[in-house]
C-alpha cells in the first residue's frame, strides 16, 4: 500500500504511557475494535461512539468528553464537531481520519460523487489531518487515493473507504505511539483542501441525482448522506415511515 505522507510498518512498540487518548468515531459497530487497537499501543484510551445526528444522545457524549482526562485526540470518521476548548486540552494534538480525499471536505456526497458525478471526481481517498477550529481545514499529514471504476457502486466506494480508513488509523496510532511529540510527529505535506468542491449540502446531492439517468443503479442505493432523501438525523431518510 502506498500513501502520501508516510509508510506503514512501524513495528511492535511498548505501550505508550504518556498519552491519554480520546478516541472518537461515528461508525456503528467498530468502537470496541478501534479502542482495542489503540490500547495495544497506548496505556490510557477512552473510546466514545456517537450516532451521527442523534441529538438526544449528543449532550451525553459531550459530557463524556468534558469528563475525560485526555491530552491526545484521535477522531476516526467522527461526526462530533469539537469546540476550541476541547482542542486546547489536547496538548499532544488532535488528528482526524477523513473518509475522503482533500478534494472533498465535508460529508454530503462523499461516496456518491465519484460514482454519479465523474466529471467532478472519478477517484476516492482517505485523509489524515490535524483538527483545527474549522471543518476539514487543518494541516494534512497523509493522503491515500484510488480510482473509482465505471462498475463501482456507492456502496463499494463506502466499503473500500472504511477498509482504507482502518489502515490509516493503524498507521496513525503506530506513528503517534512511537513518538513523544504527539501529532508533531507528522510532517505537513503539500496537499490542500478544495473549498470549491467541499461542504456540499443535501440540495447538491438531490441535484446530482436529478441529473442522473433514471436507470442508473445508484437511485436504488440508500446510503446515508449520499441519497436524495437523506437527512442528518435518524432514521436518516425522509421517506421512511
Amino acid at each position: 500500500m502506498q500513501m502520501r505522507g508516510g509508510e506503514f510498518g512501524v513495528g511492535e512498540l511498548a505501550r505508550n504511557q504518556d498519552y491519554k487518548v480520546l478516541l472518537l468515531t461515528s461508525v456503528p459497530g467498530i468502537i470496541d475494535a478501534t479502542t482495542a487497537l489503540a490500547r495495544t499501543h497506548f496505556a490510557n484510551v477512552e473510546g466514545i461512539y456517537w450516532q451521527m445526528g442523534n441529538m438526544e444522545t449528543k449532550p451525553g457524549v459531550f459530557r463524556q468528553i468534558e469528563a475525560s482526562g485526555y491530552n491526545l485526540i484521535i477522531s476516526h470518521i467522527s461526526s462530533i464537531i469539537l469546540k476550541p476548548h476541547h482542542l486546547a486540552r489536547a496538548t499532544f494534538g488532535a488528528v482526524n481520519i477523513h473518509p475522503a480525499p482533500p478534494e472533498h471536505p465535508g460529508a454530503w456526497g462523499i461516496y456518491c460523487q465519484p460514482v454519479i458525478r465523474r466529471n467532478i471526481r472519478g477517484h476516492h481517498g482517505v485523509t489524515l489531518h490535524e483538527i483545527d477550529e474549522g471543518i476539514d481545514s487543518g494541516p494534512i499529514y497523509a493522503v491515500e487515493r484510488w480510482p473509482v471504476g465505471e462498475d463501482d457502486s456507492i456502496k463499494s466506494v463506502l466499503k473500500e473507504s472504511m477498509l482504507r480508513c482502518e489502515a490509516m488509523l493503524t498507521f496513525a496510532v503506530q506513528t503517534l505511539a512511537a513518538s513523544p511529540n504527539g501529532s508533531q510527529c507528522f510532517a505537513r505535506i503539500d496537499e490542500i483542501w478544495d473549498a470549491g468542491n467541499g461542504h456540499h449540502g443535501i440540495g447538491d446531492v438531490r441535484a446530482w441525482f436529478r441529473d442522473l439517468d433514471p436507470a442508473h443503479p445508484a437511485h436504488g442505493e440508500r446510503i446515508v448522506l449520499n441519497h436524495p432523501n437523506a437527512i442528518m438525523s435518524p432514521p436518516y431518510f425522509s421517506d421512511l415511515d
